[in-house]
């Protein structure tokens, strides 16, 4: 009887850990829509659009999702300001934007997009929305951030600082 009890302690162990893995991601940002569909929530509901373009090898990316976008604070952000879409640039999917078809690897190369994770920012009518950043004119945010710098990267593009103010005095 005691060997019975012991098999299913360990099984509720060993399900409970399994559970655990599977959804250990979930403290993820994850507001799930295609490119098109957050163009149009975007224009209707006049918020600005992150689009995180990354690849499923990438440990930088990685690491974003589990630190800077498991934030609940970054998540807040998101929710109330932007409509968020991940794109992965190696994906075979199919998107429309201004009028034409491209890949998401396109797409990733129309954006600019030299490296992983990079970030790029539109506006309600999905405008690209630059910046500068030490005086140099941007079209989009390469590279991991930290949690504290990513959050002052999302309240400069929210609050429209980047009309006027240079990021790296921001960051």
């Amino acid at each position: 009887m005691n060997i019975m009890n012991d098999i299913k302690i360990k099984s509720g162990v060993i399900f409970g850990f399994l559970l655990a893995l599977i959804f250990s991601g979930q403290g993820v940002y994850s507001q799930q829509v295609s490119f098109e569909n957050a163009l149009k929530t975007a224009k209707k509901e006049h918020k600005k659009v992150i689009v995180d373009i990354y690849t499923d090898w990438c440990g930088w990316c990685k690491k974003m999702d589990r630190e800077a976008y498991s934030d609940e604070g970054i998540k807040k952000i998101i929710k109330d300001d932007f409509i968020y879409v991940k794109l992965n640039a190696e994906g075979n999917g199919v998107n429309n934007y201004n009028g034409k078809s491209y890949t998401d690897g396109e797409l990733a190369e129309f954006f600019q997009v030299s490296g992983y994770p990079t970030t790029v920012f539109l506006d309600s009518k999905g405008k690209v929305i630059e910046f500068n950043y030490n005086k140099y004119k941007m079209n989009n945010l390469p590279g991991y951030y930290e949690t504290n710098d990513f959050k002052k990267v999302l309240e400069y593009i929210r609050d429209n600082k980047y009309k006027n103010t240079d990021l790296s005095t921001i960051i």
